[in-house]
């Protein structure tokens, strides 16, 4: 019998019992606050939008800075567990940040431990496994730079 990752019940409860509220609350700052409920740390002004998922193990491992902006349908991980079921090795739990004025393209993946840079944009359907510089856009899956604000430029400079 392989191994299966497993957190106690009530380590979960808070992050199952505002799943649903996070998903489907008519306004970001209601679906940012039932994810606040579940033990993520989310900064001011920043827009959820519908049916993202922030990690459901490990809540508490992901961080949203001021003024980010997370696309509906994306997911933000904290955790893998495949090696753990496959008996490959164990399961990985790592703090994943999405750092301010970022944005994250609809229906993305954020894998466990990225750090996607200050104001860096990820395309939208993408897989980010490595970190995004500040800045950087990244596209595709995996996501790859296609290219790079210089500090404190702006789009048309």
């Amino acid at each position: 019998m392989l191994g299966r990752a497993a957190r106690p019940l009530h380590e979960r409860v808070r992050s199952t019992l505002f799943l649903l509220p996070a998903w489907f609350s008519p306004s970001s700052s209601l679906r940012s606050a039932f994810h606040r409920l579940r033990g993520a740390r989310i900064g001011d002004h920043v827009e959820i939008g519908y049916f993202v998922i922030i990690d459901n193990l490990y809540p508490e491992k992901v961080s949203v800075e001021d003024g980010a902006t997370i696309s509906a349908k994306s997911t933000i991980l904290a955790h893998d567990e495949s090696k753990l079921y496959t008996g490959m090795g164990e399961e990985l739990v790592s703090e994943t940040v999405i750092k301010a004025g970022a944005f994250v393209g609809v229906h993305s993946v954020i894998m466990p431990g990225v750090r996607v840079g200050e104001r860096a944009i990820v395309g939208a359907g993408s897989v980010v496994t490595r970190n995004v510089p500040d800045g950087t856009v990244v596209v595709g899956v995996p996501a790859q730079p296609i290219s790079q604000r210089k500090r404190g430029s702006r789009e048309g400079d």
